[in-house]
């Protein structure tokens, strides 16, 4: 079912610019710039080497991404055996389309998520001492997840640059009913779209960086939608 018209400042709501955030975190913290939903070539419907997703993540002065290809950590680990840039974070990820039609990311995976019922993946994820997070929660065609689902969850994707507006608010107003904290992604699946959805992380230290986003130290900056979404379809 459509929701209806997206809001006409579509943009505005979203576009939280990076240098006023961080003003209001604390000094003592580091504070670096993800995108944490990016595809590669060994996604189906994508076709970016990994090396080209460095290149471009890095020319946009990203601290780090993370690949989430679909049911498989092939792009992520052939991206992070490339990187050589210390002061640059290749995250190993997979997104994984459950049984029933949420597409749940886990994040600092070391094997492919071999389930796709929806707990069993959650718990796959921790397992490996991941962090997982529910991605475009609104997008058409997929199913919500049960509140006891919602529960286990470390994040959810509150703005994707690949979902309308509308819906990326319906996902952030679920995030508040959970408390849960939020992040902006790409989506990416083409170099012109890395970036477009992007995460600050407040970190003490550089590769603490999986603890802070454990601990929801989080907030959606300078993300804008990739295409102008006329209707509410996606």
């Amino acid at each position: 079912m459509l929701i209806g018209r997206h809001w006409s400042s579509r943009f505005e709501y979203f576009r939280l610019r990076t240098r006023s955030v961080r003003r209001r975190v604390d000094r003592g913290a580091r504070n670096v710039i993800f995108d944490l939903h990016i595809h590669s070539k060994y996604s189906g419907d994508c076709s970016m080497a990994p090396v080209t997703i460095l290149k471009v993540a890095k020319k946009l002065g990203l601290d780090g991404i993370a690949i989430a290809d679909h049911l498989t950590i092939k792009g992520a680990v052939e991206t992070q055996r490339l990187n050589d840039d210390p002061d640059f974070l290749v995250i190993i990820g997979s997104e994984i389309e459950t049984a029933t039609k949420e597409d749940l990311i886990g994040l600092f995976l070391t094997e492919d998520i071999e389930s796709r019922n929806t707990a069993d993946v959650i718990t796959e994820v921790k397992a490996q001492g991941g962090i997982v997070f529910w991605a475009h929660p609104f997008r058409v065609g997929k199913n919500l997840l049960r509140p006891e689902a919602i529960e286990r969850l470390d994040l959810i994707e509150g703005f994707n640059s690949k979902t309308s507006a509308s819906r990326n608010a319906l996902a952030q107003q679920l995030a508040r009913q959970y408390d849960k904290p939020v992040i902006g992604t790409s989506d990416a699946h083409q170099a012109a779209e890395i970036g477009n959805g992007k995460t600050l992380i407040r970190c003490v230290d550089f590769y603490a960086t999986r603890e802070s986003l454990a601990r929801g130290k989080t907030q959606i900056v300078d993300s804008h939608l990739s295409y102008d979404y006329l209707y509410d379809t996606v």
